[in-house]
């Protein structure tokens, strides 16, 4: 479980939040902040600190992909959650090589 943020650090999560979804053109994204700052918590003490950035492009990336062959955002997103938990020692729910049922299995070019 994160730590609760401080007003402060809200504020400037929040602000860092819309500058990039502004840079990225994804302005009505959404961003589960408890639920991203406690997995990717548990990625960096479960597994290595330093695996938490490819972590987080990972799942954006299969996020994106599930969504551009249809999928709805927030269930991609729920799914990328779950596996990445239970890809983690001790995780629970599908098995460490699952993959979001709404990811293709080719890869699109």
């Amino acid at each position: 479980m994160p730590k609760e943020l401080s007003p402060a650090e809200r504020e400037a999560l929040e602000r860092w939040a819309t500058a990039v979804r502004e840079a990225l053109g994804v302005p009505d994204a959404r961003l589960p902040v408890g639920e991203l700052l406690g997995l990717t918590g548990r990625v960096a003490r479960e597994a290595v600190r330093p695996a938490v950035p490819p972590t987080a492009y990972l799942m954006g990336f299969a996020v994106g992909r599930a969504v551009a062959a249809g999928a709805d955002q927030e269930t991609a997103l729920r799914e990328a959650l779950a596996a990445v938990a239970a890809a983690l020692p001790g995780g629970t729910g599908p098995a460490p090589d699952h993959r979001p049922s709404t990811v293709p299995d080719t890869q699109e070019h």
